[in-house]
């Protein structure tokens, strides 16, 4: 069997993975939704994205978000230019794509790569591997999708990174025939931006909630974004924060 690489969206999938199914194994830890995501060279991309999460979320130097985080992404270059197989773990929500889109890219840079192939969970799994059982991941494994074609994908991603929200439509929909779960992310992302109407699709729903549930409690409020709003992906820290600016900026309102 030839070797083949496995890029997994996260530790959790790690845990769970089968080990019937070989190959060295690499994880996303990253969370590409949210933070600076313009500059180009990779270097200097690593870096704004270290000083996000260090600011916003877990304490972390530069040099531990390069040991733990960047340098997946680089032994995955590495070992996809031996022209090894990879197999892409990831998920349809968009905090998900975004990461898949970056992953892409990456590998589109790659003149030797020939074989990718995206692996995702069934369609009516409601947490995504997390709630899939050792033969389930074998089922996703065994139908994994092919692709042939990267420059829609780094596409996708370069219109993502200089907020071009009219080219990412249309990338979208071009890709609607195999890739059909790419525009429904791709509608939840602009979604999320402000209008005069309203502060964008997450942080109306988290003002929506408050007032359903009658609890500004994380819990509650926690869950019933995920049960709505799972076309987001996004985890308890994310939802954490939006939720804080929400209840901010109600109490500025009320003063």
């Amino acid at each position: 069997m030839r070797d083949q690489i496995h890029f997994l969206n996260g530790d959790a999938l790690m845990e769970q993975f089968p080990k019937t199914i070989l190959g060295k194994k690499l994880i996303c830890r990253e969370c590409l939704v949210e933070g600076p995501v313009k500059e180009k060279e990779l270097t200097t991309f690593f870096i704004a994205r270290a000083k996000y999460l260090n600011n916003h979320y877990q304490k972390t130097t530069i040099e531990e978000y390069n040991a733990n985080v960047a340098d997946q992404f680089y032994q995955l270059q590495i070992i996809a230019n031996t022209n090894q197989s990879v197999n892409l773990w990831f998920e349809d929500d968009l905090f998900c794509q975004v990461n898949l889109w970056f992953t892409l890219s990456l590998l589109h840079q790659l003149k030797h790569t020939k074989e990718i192939y995206l692996v995702r969970p069934p369609k009516h799994t409601p947490y995504g591997f997390g709630g899939l059982k050792e033969k389930d991941l074998h089922r996703c494994f065994e139908n994994k999708i092919s692709i042939t074609k990267l420059s829609p994908w780094k596409n996708l991603w370069e219109a993502y990174r200089k907020d071009k929200l009219t080219t990412l439509v249309e990338v979208a929909k071009s890709m609607t025939g195999e890739y059909g779960f790419v525009f429904p992310a791709v509608s939840a992302h602009i979604a999320r931006f402000p209008t005069q109407e309203h502060d964008g699709r997450p942080r109306e729903r988290l003002k929506a909630i408050i007032k359903e549930l009658e609890t500004t409690q994380f819990g509650p409020v926690f869950q019933a974004f995920c049960e709505t709003e799972a076309i987001y992906g996004f985890g308890d820290l994310t939802v954490k924060r939006l939720l804080d600016e929400v209840l901010n900026e109600m109490n500025n309102d009320d003063n």
